[in-house]
C-alpha cells in the first residue's frame, strides 16, 4: 500500500521508503522533519516486515527498508542485498493490548476471564504478532486463544480490526495506542516477550543511494531519536558514532526511558 508520494517539481530527488506497519506515522513524521533541509518527493509502501522483506528479495523498487525487526535485516545482509555498514538499530518497539469498546482500565488480567477471541498480527510474518504470541505464552494463555485468534495481515489492520468492535481485545504497537482516542490500553512488560529491535538497511538497488544514507544517518541523529522517543517507542540502544573515513557507497556498486502505563 502505498501511503502517500508528494508531488515536487520534476528536479527533485525521490526516496522510496518500504516501512513495516507499526511504524507507517512515525515515519510520516520523520520524514517532514528530514526535508527541512533535504528536499525530496518521497514513496512510502507500508506492510508487515515479511511481506516487505519478501518483495526486496524478489526485486522490489526500494531505497531504504525500515523494518519492525533486526532477523530481516539480517538476512537481506547474509543474502548480499545490503550496503556494508548500513544495518543498524533505530528503535526499540513496545507491544500494547488494546480495547476500542472498554469504559474502564484494562489490564492483561483482563484476558485471563474473557472468553471471546482476540486480534494479533499474524506471528510468522509480523514480530509485533510474533509478540502478541510470546506475551499470551508467558502467561499461560496461548492454549486458550490460538484457534480463536483473529490474525492480521500486518498490524494496522489488527488496529481496525479492534477499532471497529469486532474484537474486545487485541495487540497493537504502543505508538498506535498513543495515537488511539477511544477505548483503554495498556503498554504490555517487555519482559513477556523478545525485544522488539527495529532495524533498518540501505539497499544495494537503490535509484538514490545518497539520498538513502543521509535518510538513514538521520534517523539515528539526536533530532530523530527524540521524535522516535515521542512517538511511542524506545530510542536505539546504541547510537553508532559516525565515522569520517566510512564513505557513502555508490549508487549500485558494491560498495529505561521511564515508561507510563497508557490508559486512554
Amino acid at each position: 500500500m502505498i501511503l502517500s508520494c508528494a508531488t515536487y517539481s520534476a528536479h527533485a530527488e525521490k526516496l522510496r521508503i518500504a516501512v513495516s506497519a507499526n511504524f507507517a506515522l512515525p515515519v510520516e513524521v520523520l520524514v517532514k522533519e528530514f526535508k527541512k533541509t533535504h528536499p525530496f518527493t518521497e514513496q512510502i509502501s507500508v506492510a508487515s516486515t515479511g511481506v516487505l522483506y519478501q518483495q526486496i528479495r524478489h526485486g522490489a523498487p526500494f531505497d531504504i527498508f525500515l523494518a519492525a525487526d533486526l532477523r530481516r535485516p539480517q538476512l537481506l545482509e547474509e543474502q548480499g542485498l545490503i550496503f556494508d555498514k548500513y544495518r543498524k538499530t533505530y528503535a526499540i518497539g513496545q507491544l500494547a493490548l488494546w480495547s476500542a469498546t472498554s469504559e474502564q482500565n484494562i489490564s492483561l488480567d483482563n484476558l485471563k476471564n474473557y472468553d471471546g477471541r482476540i486480534a494479533a498480527a499474524g506471528p510468522h510474518i509480523a514480530p509485533y504478532g510474533l509478540a502478541a504470541k510470546e506475551t499470551l505464552m508467558s502467561l499461560n494463555l496461548w492454549t486458550k486463544y490460538h484457534q480463536k485468534l483473529i490474525v492480521g495481515n500486518n498490524i494496522n489492520q489488527t488496529y481496525q480490526q479492534i477499532h471497529s468492535g469486532a474484537v474486545t481485545y487485541g495487540f497493537i504497537s504502543y505508538s498506535q495506542l498513543l495515537n488511539s482516542k477511544i477505548g483503554h490500553g495498556v503498554l504490555v512488560d517487555d519482559s513477556l516477550h523478545h525485544a522488539l529491535e527495529q532495524q533498518m538497511v540501505v539497499l544495494k538497488h537503490a535509484e538514490n543511494v545518497n539520498l538513502a544514507t543521509q535518510f538513514f544517518e538521520f534517523l539515528l541523529s539526536n533530532t530523530a531519536q527524540k521524535i522516535i522517543s515521542q512517538t511511542g517507542y524506545l530510542p536505539a540502544i546504541t547510537i553508532p558514532e559516525q565515522d569520517e573515513s566510512e564513505s557513502t557507497p555508490k549508487n549500485g556498486k558494491d560498495n529505561t526511558t521511564e515508561i507510563a502505563v497508557a490508559s486512554i
